[in-house]
């Protein structure tokens, strides 16, 4: 521990370590803290050593014989999670939990998806009651607009027993954050942040003509050249490609994460690479060679995809992204890890997670589609992915390398980022049907009011009504105190201050009305200006009060500031009353389940059999729920219904095909949709028929290349698909009571988990 010394004393600083590694300051502080018992937040940039407080963490629990729960925001780091954690505490020690796979459930240690948490914990699952800590990696994805509610309602939710370590990139409103868990949990957590990195980043950007530079040097060199330019030049800037940014680096700043944010751009980026470049020795090409036949089998068996993920990683190139296979993301991870990967181009989901062993990043544009815009990469956005470079013990510096194009600096200049003006987090809650329904069954009327006055959102509100409300009453003391050279004609056209300005003002439209001439001043707008000119002569028609040269400056200045201090005064009562009433959460709760009672889900505040089924429903809960219940599913055979439920909660990407197969009738589906529809609105059922023809061909037998010539989804995607209607399937197998339909879910799962679908043993 370190002691702040008095005056001719000498300083002792004693260095804990931790298997053998010297500890930061910040990891010192958390693991104090853990040791004191205290739920803990850590807040620090990516690659400083986060991970090691939790892995501190997890072996005290576990030395002391008790619980503990690891969440991650995504399967593949949780699978990773599960590998690394089985080495260290032995295979019947750990445990997963995920939509895909269930592995040794009662195990001491266990690692999910927040997901999987979350849904233990509003459904008051009795496991645990013996859980002592809940790990948050990346509990910073409670600012994700799609997935947000997650975090926030396992956090409000976590029971009062369990202590609380969350993991997170730095963020501007981190005390924020830990005041509201620290409230609702009414116990003190702990905040440990730490801003510095011990391998500093460097950050750059690239264009042809400029080389490495920074910020101010591309617009020095970008007006120089304009200022320059011929008229008679066409292009004036060479066009920038990522190869160039590739070749400037390649010698001192390798390996490289190369982020790109679109899968195809991925691919060929990675392919044009590999035309001119190789950075493999003959035995670590073969090393790499001797992975993919142990992957995947011999080479007659492999798809075209894996063909040319060989042919790039035997040169040191590969890339990455959701739409690859699971086993071909797992091998590219592996290789990566080994260091046989020199450039990794890749989407933005690589940035999350594991520790790769990057000198440097790259990014192809500082632009991303966000689902319905182009957008600049927010501040947060660039810093994580720009983490990811720097291996500590291996660099001394990490790079991080913007490439622009000077052709469009005016239209679209890139953004400058900025550390110190990171976006706070926010609250991203939406009220859903199966949070009603698991509410209304496990709280009583007042704790579910409370529950919603817990939400991080209300938690922040309240806290910007009372910052706004000090604000107005410091102005309002300010604006009150003003006017010791303010007379009583101040805000009145007696004061010259007001008078004068208004005057030059009615004399310039007088000759503006005056340039028209007859013709124009009879039309409606010269008789518009006319009732304008009377109206001001009026009003100024008596001369303003004389003051001193001296007092009326003062006077001015006063009334300068006085407007200043009322158009802010205005702007923070408009603030307030387009702040959420406090009630918001609590009326839409009533509201849903309103429609909830309507549809036969509640009654009396009892859960009906509708209701006690779709609270253990995690996707399209009604939807599902109104099938089961419909007598729809024992009207289709096995392969019709897994082919029904791939439909459910589908969303396309844009210029996704597929074929056109007669799987089934889709009118009783559309039915019951328009049947919720017409209760709970346009938004509370989504479906998409076309995605069935991969599902039910696939529970029909064929063949994983069968099956892609049914569509244009990558292998990855198709994959995705499969499992998400297996793990619907297992939603509904725990919300059902009817042995026949549960062993029907059972085969039917059985028909999806096969071959290339199948979970990857981990």
């Amino acid at each position: 521990m370190r002691r702040t010394p008095g005056r001719n004393e000498l300083i002792f600083v004693s260095e804990r370590t931790y298997h053998g590694l010297v500890l930061d300051r910040f990891q010192e502080e958390a693991l104090d803290a853990i040791d004191e018992g205290q739920s803990v937040i850590v807040a620090a940039p990516t690659g400083t050593g986060k991970t090691l407080v939790a892995d501190y963490l997890v072996e005290k629990v576990m030395s002391e014989g008790r619980r503990i729960i690891y969440t991650a925001p995504i399967k593949a780091l949780s699978n990773q999670k599960f590998k690394d954690y089985k080495q260290l505490f032995g295979v019947d020690k750990v445990g997963i939990l995920t939509g895909d796979v269930v592995l040794n459930s009662e195990a001491p240690l266990l690692i999910m998806t927040t997901e999987i948490f979350r849904n233990q914990v509003i459904t008051g699952d009795p496991a645990l009651e013996s859980v002592s800590y809940i790990i948050f990696d990346e509990i910073h994805w409670l600012n994700d607009e799609e997935r947000g509610t997650v975090w926030e309602e396992s956090i409000i939710l976590a029971p009062p027993h369990m202590k609380l370590l969350g993991l997170s990139a730095t963020v501007a409103n981190a005390r924020q954050l830990v005041d509201w868990i620290g409230s609702i949990r009414q116990e003190e957590v702990a905040l440990i942040q730490e801003n510095h990195r011990i391998v500093p980043l460097e950050y750059y950007y690239f264009a042809k003509d400029t080389g490495l530079v920074n910020y101010e040097k591309l617009w020095k060199y970008y007006r120089q050249r304009i200022q320059s330019a011929q008229p008679t030049e066409g292009s004036i800037f060479a066009p920038t490609h990522h190869l160039d940014l590739i070749k400037v680096i390649q010698k001192h700043y390798l390996p490289a994460l190369y982020f790109v944010f679109s899968r195809k751009q991925c691919a060929d980026k990675a392919s044009e690479l590999a035309l001119i470049a190789n950075y493999l020795k003959p035995q670590e090409k073969r090393q790499v060679e001797d992975a993919f036949l142990e992957h995947f089998g011999p080479e007659s068996d492999w798809y075209p995809s894996t063909r040319l993920l060989r042919r790039l990683a035997v040169k040191g190139i590969a890339f990455h992204h959701a739409g690859l296979m699971p086993s071909q993301k797992v091998l590219v991870e592996e290789l990566f890890l080994k260091r046989l990967i020199h450039v990794l181009y890749c989407t933005e989901t690589f940035s999350v997670g594991i520790n790769y062993p990057v000198r440097s990043v790259c990014f192809d544009t500082l632009n991303k589609f966000d689902g319905r815009n182009f957008r600049p990469l927010a501040n947060h956005e660039f810093f994580q992915m720009s983490g990811r470079a720097g291996r500590r013990g291996l660099d001394e510096r990490g790079y991080s390398f913007a490439l622009v194009d000077l052709n469009y600096m005016e239209k679209n200049p890139p953004p400058r980022f900025n550390i110190n003006r990171l976006e706070p987090l926010t609250s991203q809650f939406k009220l859903s049907y199966n949070t009603v329904l698991n509410l209304q069954a496990t709280l009583s009327y007042e704790q579910i009011q409370i529950y919603f006055q817990k939400s991080f959102a209300a938690h922040s509100n309240l806290q910007t009504h009372g910052q706004l409300i000090a604000e107005l009453a410091q102005l309002e003391e300010q604006f009150n105190g003003k006017g010791e050279h303010v007379c009583r004609h101040t805000d009145s056209f007696a004061c010259p201050v007001k008078y004068l300005p208004k005057k030059k003002e009615l004399d310039r439209l007088k000759r503006s009305y005056q340039a028209l001439g007859p013709r124009r001043q009879n039309r409606v707008y010269g008789r518009e200006m006319a009732r304008k000119i009377k109206n001001w002569e009026r009003l100024l028609a008596t001369p303003p009060q004389k003051c001193p040269g001296a007092k009326l400056a003062l006077c001015e200045e006063e009334s300068k500031q006085r407007r200043k201090l009322q158009q802010r005064m205005i702007e923070i009562r408009k603030d307030l009353k387009t702040l959420p009433d406090q009630n918001f959460f609590f009326n839409e709760f009533q509201f849903k389940k309103n429609q909830l009672i309507q549809m036969g889900y509640i009654r009396e505040d009892e859960l009906l059999p509708r209701g006690e089924c779709a609270r253990h429903i995690y996707v399209q809960e009604l939807l599902v729920t109104e099938l089961i219940f419909s007598g729809l599913l024992e009207t289709m055979d096995d392969d019709q219904l897994n082919a029904l439920l791939s439909a459910i909660d589908f969303e396309a990407r844009k210029n996704d095909y597929f074929q056109r197969l007669p799987v089934l009738d889709w009118t009783p589906l559309q039915d019951l949709a328009r049947y919720i529809q017409s209760v709970c609105g346009p938004e509370s059922v989504r479906y998409d028929p076309r995605v069935a023809v991969i599902v039910y061909s696939w529970s029909q037998g064929l063949s994983f290349a069968e099956v892609q010539r049914l569509s244009n989804l990558d292998e990855g995607d198709i994959i995705s698909v499969i499992r998400r209607t297996i793990d619907l399937l297992r939603q509904m197998r725990d919300a059902v009571r009817e042995p026949a339909l549960l062993q029907r879910l059972k085969l039917c799962m059985d028909k999806l988990d096969r071959d290339e679908a199948a979970v990857l043993a981990l």
